[in-house]
């Protein structure tokens, strides 16, 4: 039965539920800005509304042909939300940039406009950087930049439909790129009014998750939509400014809100036990002052600080080290079991050296414009071995026959629809050939070895098994002149030196880009929530040095001219980004947060500590002990 605590709990911020339903009123919309903190329910008080519209003004949308437009941060979020709704018609739950992609598509005479202006400014920007090359290797890739560039200048004319592809790869002259896509809706829905006049027909609210961290461009532009039609049109944004984690999104979105909103709470946390709310905060508390509530049936729980030297010789030794003088603390056997700890770093690379992709990182995520899509396993180069190489060859290994054969019925262009139907004699001969293509495939396995991506992509390409990125395909003729050709090359160097790195780490890759390994990156794992959290806090081992500086923050480094400057003018400091951080990844822990700070100055930090009144004395170890 439950108990009055309980009820008075779970009912507490149903104030924030009760406007943000009266807002999606069809006869008089009304936009706003819901203000929810860590673990409140802030995508349950999405979901609530959304299942009020169906159980309301459902049938009326439905005859008039219209839906409510949801976005999503990412596809997972988006599953969810349309099993909660049924899969309901009348809702449009899209990640940003196919929602964009609906909003244009087919509006092909205004992205020709648009990219008949964007190529040339792009050509231009690519030949100001070939004039200050000096490398023969740059100089040459901005040459072939160029020349692909003024392909796509003189194939705009013929292109009759424009191809876009928000989960996967976008090639050819007809298909736009991930951030095209956001740019041209951004524009259009500023100066197209035909485009605003369908829009304002057809989507009477539109809800934005997690909306601190939508593309500031896009939003806006949603902005200056909603001013123009205001009374006709909801924009209803979800999120928290303090959990603003990608520098996309937009600075300072809560100021911008005009005071015509409605701005609703929710100050629960329905997440975290006592203490940890607590922690969390302290920590928010020079931003905004705003506080969260715990629940009532959530008492206790643990913050530990663990202090270690940086130049700390074995890091995962120590970490492991503290892992089970925690549990000797909380009395939890869990902190011995590294898969039941969700261990958190500011940098991927913290974590590749720990789960051991090292060397794949090392190659792949230097290169700036090959950072994102290494982020969320969306190169190219990549899949061919995520989502294709390494399932078949796990296939194999496994006897499993069937799975294999799905595997290249939907990827290899050996296995094509067309060669399917030719005749029996000729089927049997392209499955001759499959069998031979895959055995080779597999003899590089041979005696449990574990052979080098380049060798696999030698085979693949002898056999055509797979289609091979353009990339790859030039990095296989540059490997032996991988320290000569490609050496200035930074993009081909890249993918030379990957070439040479073990299969074995393309599946430990592929767990963590999937975020299903027990290391996550302080901004991966936005919304999500664990029983235990070590969050690494060391400034000496991060590679961009923006990022996060946790030493500032707590006290063991001054502030820079930089930092002073910015604060000055009002602008974000690093002491900004590293609160916002570190905030984030203290609510994501449920029962127990422990956080470990690489750093020669444990004093200092164990004062602003305690100044600040985060941790207590007892909380605060110095280690080893």
């Amino acid at each position: 039965m439950m108990t009055d605590a309980e009820h008075d709990d779970n009912s507490y911020d149903d104030a924030a539920d009760e406007t943000i339903r009266a807002c999606l009123s069809l006869n008089s919309p009304q936009s706003f800005f819901l203000y929810a903190g860590a673990g409140s329910g802030k995508t349950k008080s999405l979901t609530d509304a959304l299942e009020n519209i169906l159980n309301t003004v459902g049938p009326e949308l439905v005859r008039h042909g219209r839906q409510v437009g949801v976005i999503t941060f990412t596809n997972a979020a988006r599953g969810e939300i349309l099993k909660r709704v049924s899969n309901s018609p009348i809702f449009h739950v899209a990640t940003i940039h196919s929602f964009a992609w609906t909003l244009i598509e087919g509006r092909t005479d205004d992205i020709r406009s648009w990219l008949a202006v964007k190529i040339p400014d792009e050509i231009v920007e690519k030949r100001g950087k070939l004039s200050r090359a000096r490398k023969e290797n740059t100089r040459a890739r901005y040459q072939r930049e160029i020349a692909s560039l003024e392909g796509r200048m003189a194939a705009l004319k013929t292109i009759t439909a424009f191809t876009y592809n928000p989960n996967g790869d976008n090639f050819g002259k007809a298909a736009l790129s991930h951030q095209e896509v956001i740019s041209i809706c951004s524009d259009l829905l500023t100066t197209k009014e035909t485009l605003q006049k369908i829009i304002l027909a057809h989507y009477p609210f539109l809800l934005i998750d997690e909306s601190q961290d939508t593309i500031t461009d896009f939003i806006d532009a949603l902005l200056s939509f909603e001013e123009a039609y205001k009374g006709r049109f909801a924009l209803g944004l979800f999120g928290d400014t303090m959990q603003r984690i990608y520098s996309i999104g937009k600075i300072g979105l809560d100021k911008v809100i005009p005071d015509r909103w409605e701005k609703p709470e929710k100050l629960m946390n329905h997440r975290s036990r006592t203490r940890i709310i607590e922690l969390a905060n302290k920590i928010r508390l020079k931003v905004d002052g705003w506080t969260q509530r715990p629940r009532q049936d959530k008492p206790g729980g643990h913050v530990f600080a663990y202090i270690l030297p940086t130049d700390t010789a074995d890091k995962s030794e120590a970490e492991h080290k503290i892992c089970a003088d925690v549990a000797v603390r909380t009395g939890d056997e869990g902190w011995r079991e590294p898969e039941a700890v969700k261990t958190l770093t500011v940098e991927r690379h913290m974590a590749s050296e720990r789960l051991g992709f090292a060397k794949l990182f090392a190659a792949i995520d230097p290169v700036s414009e090959l950072k994102t899509g290494f982020k969320d396993g969306t190169l190219a180069p990549l899949r061919l071995f995520t989502e294709r190489i390494w399932p078949l060859v796990a296939a194999q290994q496994n006897e499993d026959q069937f799975e294999a054969m799905r595997i290249l019925k939907a990827h290899s262009p050996m296995l094509n629809q067309e060669k399917l139907k030719a005749s029996s004699s000729e089927s049997e001969a392209v499955m001759e050939a499959i069998r031979e293509s895959v055995a080779a495939l597999m003899t590089n396995f041979a005696g449990g070895r574990d052979p080098t991506c380049g060798e696999l992509l030698m085979s693949i390409t002898k056999t055509s098994l797979f289609a091979v990125p353009d990339a790859l395909a030039e990095a296989l003729e540059l490997d032996p002149l991988a320290e000569g050709e490609a050496k200035e090359d930074t993009f081909m160097k890249a993918w030379c030196q990957f070439l040479n790195v073990r299969f074995s780490e393309i599946q430990i890759y592929r767990q963590y880009a999937a975020d299903k390994s027990r290391f996550g990156t302080h901004q991966g794992v936005k919304g999500l929530e664990f029983p235990r959290v070590m969050v690494i806090a060391d400034d000496g081992d991060q590679r961009f040095k923006g990022l996060a500086a946790y030493e500032k923050l707590f006290g063991a480094k001054p502030a820079t001219k930089k930092d002073r400057e910015n604060q000055a003018d009002g602008e974000e400091t690093s002491f900004d980004r590293t609160r916002r951080l570190l905030y984030v990844t203290c609510t994501r822990a449920e029962e127990c947060l422990v956080l470990v700070i690489y750093s020669d100055a444990p004093n200092a930090i164990k004062k602003t500590f305690l100044n600040e009144g985060w941790f207590s004395a007892d909380e605060i170890i110095k280690f080893p002990l």
